[in-house]
């Protein structure tokens, strides 16, 4: 029997550059000096192919990421299996600030992968497949 042919799940570029430039929160991750990852919700915009999030951090383990360190910023959206999409930004911070207990760091996208669930969708009566 021969393979089935995998539907693409990834947004194609356009559909991922709107996505990402209306993508207000992100979750930034980053791994501790311990070696731990550590996720938190952050106020994020993106400008080309640089996003910066703001964020507080209550476990005071961010203050440890300076400028050339390795981040991950995640966008996601949906309420159903059939509506979640997301895209995850690996990138570099270039500008690192920490003011009042807010960080604040620019990070440049190095790669992106996205995942858009919808399009798993079975085809309806007369939708191309």
């Amino acid at each position: 029997m021969p393979a089935e042919r995998r539907r693409r799940i990834a947004m194609g570029d356009e559909q991922l550059s709107a996505f990402l430039d209306g993508s207000a929160e992100m979750v930034v991750a980053y791994v501790n000096a311990d070696g731990w990852p550590v996720g938190t919700l952050a106020g994020a915009e993106r400008h080309g192919e640089e996003i910066t999030v703001e964020f507080t951090d209550p476990t005071g383990t961010a203050t440890g990421i300076g400028v050339g360190e390795a981040v991950c910023c995640v966008a996601e959206e949906g309420v159903r299996y059939d509506e979640i999409r997301g895209a995850i930004v690996r990138g570099e911070v270039t500008v690192a600030a920490t003011v009042a207990g807010r960080h604040r760091w620019t990070v440049r996208e190095r790669h992106t992968s996205s995942f858009d669930f919808a399009a798993l969708a079975d085809p309806g009566p007369g939708d191309a497949g």
